[in-house]
């Protein structure tokens, strides 16, 4: 009976430690800025695939994800607002996910920084893309610079001809 107890701890004991071989673990993808502006990190974990690759398509307003899928699994990635979004007026409007060219329904969970997408695909899925209304920043600091001096160079303009013609 003890020698059971002693055989039964031991399995127990040796189940824990493969519990994380399991878990999904968080990985991050730096996808550039196709201006060659600056990089935006993703979080995402994956099951059942490996990425290999994620551009950003400002034509597409797209998240395109190269993946090679080994099985069934189930992709989350955390999408940071600055990078894509989707948005209707100022409000939020969902996205369209594509796996292979096909529509396919997601879970989607929302911070005002982040969406995360929780999205399955088949053994075989190669491409993954996530369309919103917007990716990234149309126009960097250095055209709001270029747009404020521009605004105050008309003011400026505009007052000092206002006070030649009242002479």
């Amino acid at each position: 009976m003890r020698r059971t107890s002693y055989l039964i701890l031991i399995v127990f004991a040796l189940s824990l430690t493969s519990i994380p071989s399991f878990a999904q673990t968080t990985n991050i993808f730096t996808v550039k800025n196709p201006a060659g502006g600056q990089p935006y990190s993703v979080n995402y974990s994956i099951t059942g695939a490996t990425i290999n690759d994620m551009l950003i398509s400002t034509h597409e307003t797209s998240l395109i994800i190269s993946l090679n899928s080994t099985s069934n699994g189930n992709l989350v990635i955390n999408l940071p607002r600055n990078l894509i979004d989707a948005k209707a007026g100022l409000g939020d409007d969902r996205f369209i996910v594509l796996v292979d060219d096909t529509y396919t329904t997601f879970h989607e969970s929302k911070t005002d920084a982040n969406r995360t997408l929780s999205i399955a695909f088949t053994n075989g899925t190669q491409r993954i893309e996530i369309i919103g209304t917007q990716v990234l920043p149309e126009f960097g600091s250095l055209s709001l610079a270029i747009l404020a001096v521009s605004v105050m160079s008309i003011v400026a303009i505009s007052a000092k001809i206002r006070f030649k013609s009242s002479l």
